[in-house]
């Protein structure tokens, strides 16, 4: 097969980070004879918000998938190499990986709350991993995940009403809610706003700034603008290779790839 002969380009920027709460090298992703990701190396570090951009199908949202062991629920998809959180490989024969999808959340590209109350949604996560003692415990949990994911205020006094009865915005921040409502150390975002009106957008950027105080965020986002605004270090993708990361200031001001620079000036993509 072609993949199997072509060379991976070799990354421009430093994939390295001190104490890295993830750490990918030489993952290769395959769904079938489609080789969707090539020989990826990076280090995510703590409290960092890092952006995964480039053109539809280059592996962006592949390799979030990766992260989280999603790429497990579709048939034929094959993942080699290293995964590893906080030092422990993700893909261990041990690792459990129910729990390994509370310690790295995913928030979808449209809201996806469940048919359940505005508590409930929040109150899932923590009743099912034990995370609540009692009652009390658990209201607490529902109260501060909402805060944090500031929706308390708009909710507090319909918390029994149905979670799919909120706007797309308020829902997006319901689906952030129940994900950091069992204490994840990083948060997967895949295109967190695609669906999302200009002050539901804004609302969200917000949001991820604020939570980057506490939480690890890989956001994927076909918005260079967004990348821009919330993230410190962005990678570029281009069919399947990452081709350049660095501090997102450099990457939009000073592009060290010509593919790099050819995206983000327009000429395809």
């Amino acid at each position: 097969m072609m993949a199997e002969t072509q060379q991976p380009r070799r990354t421009v920027g430093d994939i390295t980070v001190p104490d890295p709460v993830m750490s990918c090298r030489g993952v290769n992703v395959r769904y079938g004879d489609k080789h969707a990701i090539r020989d990826f190396s990076l280090d995510i570090a703590h409290n960092e918000v890092i952006a995964m951009i480039g053109p539809s199908g280059c592996g962006k949202s592949t390799l979030l998938r990766c992260l989280n062991r999603l790429n497990d629920t579709i048939p034929g998809a094959v993942v080699t190499g290293t995964i590893t959180l906080d030092g422990q490989d993700i893909y261990d024969r041990r690792q459990d990986v129910v729990q390994l999808r509370a310690r790295v959340g995913m928030v979808f590209q449209k809201p996806n709350p469940f048919p359940k109350s505005i508590y409930e949604n929040v109150a899932y996560g923590p009743r099912i991993h034990g995370l609540a003692a009692d009652r009390a415990e658990l209201d607490e949990i529902v109260q501060t995940s909402l805060q944090r994911a500031g929706l308390w205020e708009e909710v507090k006094d319909r918390l029994d009403q149905a979670g799919t009865a909120l706007s797309g915005g308020q829902q997006q921040r319901l689906c952030i809610a129940r994900t950091i409502a069992v204490s994840p150390e990083v948060i997967l975002m895949d295109e967190p706003c695609s669906a999302l009106d200009p002050i539901a957008t804004a609302r969200i950027e917000d949001l991820i700034d604020e939570l980057r105080q506490n939480f690890t965020i890989c956001i994927v986002t076909h918005s260079m603008q967004q990348a821009a605004r919330v993230s410190q270090r962005t990678a570029y993708f281009h069919l399947g290779d990452l081709i350049e990361v660095g501090p997102t200031e450099m990457i939009f001001t000073n592009p060290r790839h010509r593919l790099t620079e050819d995206y983000l000036t327009g000429r395809f993509g």
